[in-house]
């Protein structure tokens, strides 16, 4: 279910990219055709919503893009887009045609949009993998922080080419895991064998524990079945039964 209700998510966000670029195209004609405040102001909020759509696409589809350039783009490009594009909807909606004489206006709303987007981007904090209160360690388990980096900076270390976290334990022991989401969607964890079905899906800002006893040695794969921008990033690690 959940595989299907991302495949119709994805259709759903080209087909509204697709209309955001098609919008564009019309405002901006618009605009050429009558050079009035109205028209520019509702050109501006089709193009900020034409590069919020695209954005998110990008970051849907192609999973292997830097952590740096996703975290950008989620904590300040996307956001400020949405502030550009709310307001310019309303002046285009509060404009009067007696301010046509006013051109200046506009532009002076657009700087002041500007502006408060930028202020709204300077107030955010970017959360560091390991923050919040919950992020704690079992008695006798293990952590692991989903942050822009995968599982505990899997991506630093070299996932997904590379195996990243490795947790050891052996044979006939209880297995405790806190898996604790500071990332900004919301992602799975799941091991091979051991915790594959139902699909544990951890929202932004929960921790979730599992416990299971280990009774097969073998290497099990330790990865996510919940797609997010960072899930090429979860997919390689390892739970070794000795």
């Amino acid at each position: 279910m959940l595989l299907v209700a991302a495949y119709f998510g994805d259709i759903a966000q080209v087909a509204l990219t697709i209309v955001a670029v098609f919008l564009v195209v019309v405002s901006i004609n618009a605009y050429r055709r009558r050079s009035e405040g109205r028209y520019f102001a509702l050109a501006l909020a089709f193009i900020s919503l034409c590069g919020i759509s695209t954005s998110t696409l990008v970051l849907e589809f192609y999973v292997g893009l830097g952590p740096d350039i996703v975290q950008t783009a989620e904590m300040y490009l996307i956001p400020s887009l949405e502030l550009v594009m709310v307001g310019s909807f309303l002046v285009s909606l509060l404009w009067s045609s007696r301010f046509k004489r006013f051109p200046r206006a506009i532009t002076l709303v657009v700087v002041l949009g500007i502006m408060v987007a930028a202020g709204y981007a300077s107030t955010i904090t970017i959360q560091q993998p390991g923050s919040g209160a919950t992020c704690a360690k079992p008695t006798d388990g293990f952590l692991i922080v989903v942050n822009s980096l995968g599982f505990n900076n899997s991506a630093a270390h070299g996932a997904p080419a590379q195996s990243w976290p490795i947790l050891s334990v052996p044979d006939n022991s209880d297995v405790v895991i806190a898996v604790c989401n500071t990332y900004q969607q919301p992602v799975g964890f799941q091991v091979a064998y051991y915790l594959q079905n139902p699909i544990e899906r951890i929202q932004p800002g929960q921790t979730l524990v599992v416990s299971f006893t280990t009774n097969q040695t073998g290497t099990f794969d330790i990865y996510c079945d919940v797609f997010s921008s960072i899930h090429l990033y979860l997919q390689s690690g390892e739970l070794m039964v000795t």
